[in-house]
C-alpha cells in the first residue's frame, strides 16, 4: 500500500473528498458530488504543480479529481457532475496514470496491483448504459436496474462509459457509482466517512 505522506507533492494536495468533488461549471451554483469529509490527494492540484514546475500549463494534461486511500489500497476518484464524456475520461486515465507512475516511481504493473478507478455519474444527466446509443429497449431503467440486481447476485457489478477494458489492463478494480452508491461504498469502507 501506498502511504501519502512519503510523497511531498502529494502531502501538499490534501484535501476532502468534498472539495474535490466541487462542481466548478457553474460558479453562481456550486454543487458537491459527495458531502465526505475524508481526506484525499486533489489530483487536479497535484496535475497543476506537475506541469507548472515544467513551465508548461496545466492545460497540457487532464487529470482525475481525487486520489484516495483505502486500508487495503488507492483509488483515482473522478466525479462528473454534468453528462459523461467518454473521451474525457479515457484522457484523464492517460494522463493521470503517467503523471501518478512518474511521481511515484511505479509502473503499470504495480497500478494493476494497487490502482482502483472509480467514476462517480450524476445518474440523471447519465442515464444511457452506453453514452453513444440511441434509447433502446435494451437501454430501458427497469433493465438496468434488472442487470445490477442480477449482476450483484453474483457479486459482479455494472461498469458503465466502456471503462471495464481498464479493468485488469491498467487498475486492480474499476468502479462507476451514483452519488448514493459511492457514499455507500464510503460508509463501508471507511464507516461513515469521516475518518482519514
Amino acid at each position: 500500500m501506498m502511504e501519502y505522506n512519503l510523497y511531498e507533492t502529494f502531502r501538499e494536495h490534501i484535501s476532502t473528498l468534498k472539495e474535490c468533488s466541487k462542481d466548478h461549471s457553474d460558479p453562481d451554483c456550486i454543487k458537491f458530488m459527495t458531502e465526505s469529509q475524508l481526506e484525499a490527494i486533489n489530483f487536479d492540484t497535484v496535475k497543476t504543480k506537475y506541469a507548472n514546475d515544467l513551465v508548461l500549463s496545466e492545460e497540457c494534461a487532464a487529470s482525475v479529481d481525487a486520489l484516495l486511500e483505502t486500508d487495503e489500497n488507492i483509488a483515482f476518484v473522478e466525479f462528473k457532475n454534468g453528462k459523461v464524456n467518454n473521451r474525457n475520461i479515457k484522457d484523464k486515465i492517460r494522463d493521470s496514470l503517467l503523471l501518478f507512475c512518474d511521481l511515484t516511481k511505479q509502473t503499470i504493473s504495480d497500478t494493476r496491483k494497487n490502482l482502483d478507478f472509480i467514476v462517480v455519474y450524476n445518474e440523471e444527466k447519465n442515464p444511457l448504459p452506453n453514452q453513444f446509443k440511441k434509447q433502446a429497449v435494451s437501454d430501458a431503467p427497469s433493465r438496468i436496474a434488472i442487470g445490477k440486481y442480477f449482476l450483484g447476485k453474483g457479486n459482479e457489478e455494472l461498469i458503465r462509459f466502456d471503462l471495464e477494458r481498464y479493468k485488469h489492463l491498467y487498475f486492480r478494480e474499476v468502479h462507476t457509482y451514483t452519488k448514493a452508491e459511492f457514499d455507500k461504498y464510503i460508509e463501508e469502507k471507511f464507516a461513515g466517512g469521516t475518518a482519514s
